[in-house]
């Protein structure tokens, strides 16, 4: 009686296979790593602070993970440390976003007024000017516009001087400070709570 072997023998595997076999296997590899690398670039960022703008909260060369894909599905909030392109330089900046769109933003007394309220700014350094650096005083902001200011608002040049900011150039919101790694810390947003 002939009984078949439930497992027969497999043929060897020939080098040419083998080789084809790990070339698409290193193929794969290098295709996905691509892919998340491409993706993770697209959603985060990592920026330099550039000047003494959002000092004492955040220093020159401290880096920066930047979020750049929520922000842009859940829009950003009063509060929150953005990094913006300049709209008159060739930089990017970082900044605390104290008006949205639709807002009226009044600058007097040294106070941010938005919507008639003052904003309560715990984050700024003793003696900030929070003044108009131009004529203008106030501003009604556009569908689409944001206006951005510096903790360190006497060293800061922001929308006071550039006016609001285009949705557009919104980088993204700032989420965690890697380096040094001494200064390693979640930013800290604010919520303001103006209607």
């Amino acid at each position: 009686m002939n009984v078949e072997s439930p497992h027969p023998e497999a043929k060897p595997a020939s080098a040419e296979g083998v080789g084809r076999g790990l070339l698409r296997e290193i193929a794969e590899t290098l295709a996905l790593f691509v892919i998340v690398f491409l993706v993770a670039r697209l959603a985060i960022g990592n920026y330099a602070i550039l000047g003494q703008s959002m000092e004492p909260n955040y220093h020159e060369n401290q880096r920066l993970l930047v979020d750049k894909v929520t922000p842009r599905l859940f829009g950003y909030n009063r509060g929150d440390v953005v990094i913006v392109r300049s709209p008159v330089q060739e930089i990017e900046l970082i900044k605390r976003i104290v008006g949205k769109p639709g807002d009226v933003i009044e600058l007097r007394d040294n106070l941010v007024f938005v919507n008639g309220t003052p904003l309560d700014e715990p984050y700024l350094p003793p003696n900030a000017y929070s003044g108009p650096t131009r004529e203008t005083s106030v501003w009604r902001l556009g569908t689409d516009e944001y206006f951005v200011m510096g903790d360190n608002r006497s060293y800061s040049q922001d929308s006071r001087a550039f006016g609001p900011v285009p949705a557009s150039l919104v980088i993204g919101r700032a989420l965690v400070v890697y380096w040094p790694l001494s200064d390693f810390h979640f930013v800290q947003h604010y919520a303001h709570s103006v209607n």
